[in-house]
């Protein structure tokens, strides 16, 4: 490929900028909606059938995961160049740079690193809660806008929960050595996994080296056996929660890592609130709800009204320690608690929705703070006998 190359008759590459797992990557114009695009072009043996089938499993993945950091997917296509079939998956053109050419002059500012792993925690809940292992987070794949704020990409060898579409080979290392967790090194991933690297990725933010610096299988021996030196002998002004956290991340054993990639993004945010005094634009809480439907409804799909609720103290006895005056309380009527504020949302139930399966509405949680997007809302539907 070269500047001026025009894809499928409609994308015109303009420069390369990079290179991410089997293809190339290039800023091009897309003439049809005139905007910039990210291009990136199958390289190597192109007329592979599994180099296409992960092209094609990175765009219907990432296609399927809209989020704030996560790279947006717009098109996918094949074509032929020269005689010679071509892939490529058309993304969203980022401003910024990646993680990996920040890290060239050194480690981050604490502040910079705790929101730029707060960022990817974020978008590695959004892609667990949607039974998807990214399983290979690292500085490369992240790219820094110009905001400030990160976003994931390269989903080429994600892995979904029911194993469908996986494009990897039994006996093949899967991901980048580096930044894989021991039980990753084994090929068993799960979403702890992508905690582990993200540990990784973390403690080269705050230290400026990576935890491990072997080379070959001694890497991997690394992973597996040795553990990294302690945070803080690196880098004496990270705070000891980040230093307990970057170890929890790294556990060996991943049962000793956080629960979810939701409980870490928290606990960042909390300590760079507690110790940097930052007030990033932050993302609402999720919520949960249950529905009950109809068999009818749950069969054909509704729209349903949802009403919701949100009380406070009661202003008139909340500050009261007589309990029997409390209980008299003429503006609860003893409830301890008042409607603050009632809304009603229409939450479309998608047809052949089972007894208890989680339906997911984005943005209708609690609203984000400091100009962040509100979360999303889970409804657990119960299908009425």
């Amino acid at each position: 490929m070269q500047e001026g190359t025009v894809l499928d008759g409609r994308y015109r590459l303009i420069e390369a900028i990079g290179a991410g797992g089997f293809g190339q990557v290039w800023a091009a114009h897309d003439p049809k909606i005139d905007r910039l695009v990210a291009v990136k072009v199958l390289t190597g043996d192109a007329g592979s059938s599994r180099q296409v089938a992960r092209f094609a499993r990175e765009a219907a993945v990432a296609g399927g995961l809209a989020h704030p950091n996560i790279v947006t997917v717009h098109d996918f296509g094949s074509t032929t160049h020269r005689g010679q079939p071509c892939a490529y998956l058309v993304m969203e053109l980022l401003p910024g740079k990646s993680l990996s050419a920040a890290l060239d002059v050194g480690r981050l500012p604490l502040p910079r690193a705790l929101s730029i792993a707060a960022c990817v925690a974020d978008a590695l809940k959004a892609a667990h809660d949607a039974g998807l292992t990214h399983r290979d987070i690292k500085p490369s794949n992240i790219m820094i806008r110009s905001n400030g704020t990160a976003t994931v990409v390269d989903f080429g060898i994600t892995k979904g929960s029911d194993g469908r579409n996986d494009v990897t080979t039994t006996g093949v290392l899967i991901g980048t050595p580096a930044y894989m967790a021991p039980e990753a090194l084994a090929g068993t991933f799960d979403h702890r996994s992508d905690l582990y690297s993200l540990g990784c990725v973390l403690y080269e933010m705050v230290t400026g080296r990576r935890p491990f610096t072997g080379t070959s299988w001694h890497l991997v021996n690394q992973h597996i056996k040795e553990q990294p030196a302690p945070l803080r002998t690196l880098r004496l002004d990270a705070p000891v929660q980040l230093e307990r956290l970057v170890s929890q991340l790294l556990a060996k054993d991943p049962a000793q890592r956080p629960a979810s990639a939701r409980k870490v993004r928290d606990v960042l945010n909390e300590i760079n609130d507690r110790h940097f005094g930052t007030t990033p634009p932050r993302r609402g809480r999720d919520v949960a709800h249950d529905m009950s439907v109809s068999a009818a409804e749950a069969a054909d799909g509704a729209i349903i009204p949802l009403r919701f609720t949100t009380r406070i103290a009661c202003p008139a006895c909340a500050t009261r320690t007589d309990e029997k005056t409390a209980q008299a309380c003429t503006t609860c009527r003893g409830e301890g608690r008042i409607v603050s504020e009632q809304r009603t949302y229409k939450v479309r139930i998608p047809a052949g929705v089972r007894d208890g399966q989680e339906v997911r509405i984005r943005e209708l949680g609690e609203p984000g703070k400091n100009g962040g997007a509100p979360g999303d809302m889970y409804v657990t539907v119960h299908v009425d006998a």
